[in-house]
């Protein structure tokens, strides 16, 4: 029997609920970005780019142990999304210690 981690996400539900966070998360930056609210953005984009990798490792994790009920979908869609957050995190860190 495999050993569940009781700190990540279990159902497809809080699956499902943690990838829609990261979206309006993702939504967030984006309007605090094109508003110029520099500190805002920055803030949210380390965030939600925490948020985003535990959905993530959650879902892998979830995909692993049940792969009927983990859809790809979710898989990549959560995949691309922290990658855009992740992108976004690290141009902001680079600005902010150069």
């Amino acid at each position: 029997m495999k050993k569940q981690n009781r700190l990540l996400l279990h159902t497809i539900r809080q699956m499902n609920l943690g990838a829609v966070i990261s979206g309006l998360g993702f939504l967030l930056y984006l309007g605090a970005a094109a508003l110029e609210w520099t500190a805002a953005a920055d803030v949210l984009a380390l965030l939600f780019t925490a948020v985003s990798l535990y959905v993530f490792v959650s879902i892998a994790a979830g995909r692993r142990l049940d792969k009927k009920s983990v859809s790809y979908n979710l898989l990549w869609g959560q995949a691309s999304l922290t990658l855009l957050l992740c992108m976004c995190a690290v141009l902001t860190l680079r600005e902010r210690l150069v």
